[in-house]
């Protein structure tokens, strides 16, 4: 006997709903969620990252906030 769940294409709508343009979001929104998720500015400033690391931070923090809410959301669901 064997159980399975079929996750379907649940992530893949959350995840869409965060795919944003580079040119879409500001510096100070980048700045503000990288150190709301506790990744220190004046450290991170350090290695002077460019407009395009900074988004793809940005992007994952956003990614792996709705990867934890989904992941969640299906906990309390099973």
């Amino acid at each position: 006997m064997s159980t399975s769940i079929s996750l379907g294409k649940g992530i893949g709508r959350h995840l869409s709903s965060i795919l944003v343009d580079e040119e879409g979001v500001s510096l100070e929104n980048i700045w503000q969620t990288i150190t709301d998720f506790g990744i220190n500015r004046d450290d991170l400033k350090k290695i002077d990252p460019t407009y395009k690391e900074l988004f793809e931070i940005y992007s994952a923090i956003r990614a792996y906030r709705i990867s934890v809410k989904y992941l969640k959301d299906l906990k309390t669901k099973i």
